[in-house]
């Protein structure tokens, strides 16, 4: 496969991710009730469990899985970071970067398939989670050869994410790690907006590939979360169905871009060589951050990450002191300390994450996922787009 295609069909991948909620910008708003709904989960799962899916369908789970195979590379890192990446057995090639992943079957399908229900079947799981990129045959094949597969919905902003990881521990008896993540999650979102109360939001502009997140996309929540302003919102462009839109050198010409946000799955140059883009703000001053491609891209518990490495290249000394206050507030729980320093199977702790790169800052690594972001908005944009 070439890398143009690979790039297209990784892209798809975000699908999901879009259409997110703006936390206002420059502010911290109160955790939401989602994410205290979720927070305040059991911490002993009980079986049999229901629960209505994507598909309409209410799927029901009669005893905790032994064999679970995630169909989207952030239910896989999920799984990994609640606790219960143990029962994978299968997952898709773009999950290939988590801890474990060695021991799972590639269940991708070839060419542009994104999944082959063949080898799904040949694993005969005892369950199956589907991301919402998953089409609706794909889930009706597997279901049809006696297997229960659970389709999420659209990760829209963070705290779907939050519900997403909640759910996911009930639907594989893993309550108490979800529950455990969730916490340190809401912890990490909490920081963010303490460190952007009574701050300038900066002007950010996310660019992948010549596309750019719109207001209600997943990417966009992680921006304005972490405090920025997202230009994209205040252009007009034409979205695609996904809410991405393509963004051509005139338009940006014309925006006042302070921060240029890219992505670790372009190649470098990832800075578009156009006087448009060579004479923003951004680039004059050296302020780019190149977001790591898996964490920005799939919608799963590591996607905190990127709003506190943005929050930490925008307001470090605001984030600094939001950090020791927040985690200072919860000395005396165990939730916002341990999760942070465990970082459960196949996970990454505080110590040894990969930054993001950005000006002034040490370079880090970035495992290759981030053709996902953007590159939705191509296949959308182009009309091949697709959910496989």
């Amino acid at each position: 496969m070439t890398a143009t295609r690979t790039t297209l069909v990784v892209a798809l991948l975000l699908v999901g991710s879009l259409a997110a909620v703006v936390v206002p910008v420059g502010g911290a708003a109160a955790p939401s009730a989602a994410a205290n709904t979720a927070s305040t989960a059991q911490e002993d799962c009980s079986f049999p469990f229901s629960a209505t899916d994507a598909t309409g369908t209410e799927v029901t789970v009669e005893e905790a899985p032994e064999s679970v195979v995630t169909l989207g590379p952030a239910a896989a890192q999920t799984m990994v970071e609640i606790g219960a990446g143990g029962s994978v057995v299968g997952a898709t090639q773009y999950a290939s970067y988590l801890d474990g992943s060695d021991g799972w079957a590639n269940v991708s399908g070839s060419g542009r398939a994104f999944v082959s229900a063949e080898r799904v079947v040949a694993q005969q799981p005892d369950l199956v989670l589907a991301e919402n990129i998953v089409s609706d045959d794909t889930v009706e094949r597997l279901r049809n050869a006696g297997i229960t597969v659970y389709k999420f919905q659209s990760a829209t902003s963070m705290d779907t994410v939050l519900e997403k990881v909640d759910l996911t521990g009930q639907l594989v008896g893993a309550c108490e790690g979800a529950s455990e993540t969730v916490e340190w999650m809401q912890t990490e979102v909490d920081v963010v907006q303490r460190a952007a109360q009574g701050q300038e939001a900066p002007q950010a502009l996310y660019v992948f590939y010549g596309t750019t997140p719109g207001p209600n996309t997943y990417i966009s929540d992680l921006i304005t979360t972490a405090g920025a302003e997202n230009m994209a919102a205040t252009a007009d462009l034409e979205y695609s169905q996904a809410g991405y839109a393509r963004i051509n050198p005139e338009v940006v010409a014309n925006m006042t871009v302070e921060w240029l946000l890219l992505n670790s799955g372009q190649p470098e140059p990832r800075v578009p060589d156009s006087p448009a883009y060579q004479n923003t703000v951004a680039v004059q001053e050296n302020q780019t951050v190149v977001l790591n491609s898996n964490y920005v891209s799939q919608p799963a518990p590591r996607s905190v990450y990127v709003m506190r490495n943005l929050s930490q290249a925008w307001f470090p000394e605001a984030y600094a002191e939001a950090n020791a206050s927040v985690r200072g507030e919860a000395s005396t729980g165990t939730t916002a300390t341990t999760a942070t320093t465990t970082a459960t199977e196949g996970g990454e702790t505080d110590a040894d994450m990969p930054t993001d790169e950005s000006t002034g800052s040490d370079d880090g690594g970035s495992p290759g996922f981030g053709v996902v972001a953007a590159l939705v908005a191509v296949l959308s944009l182009a009309g091949i787009a697709r959910r496989t």
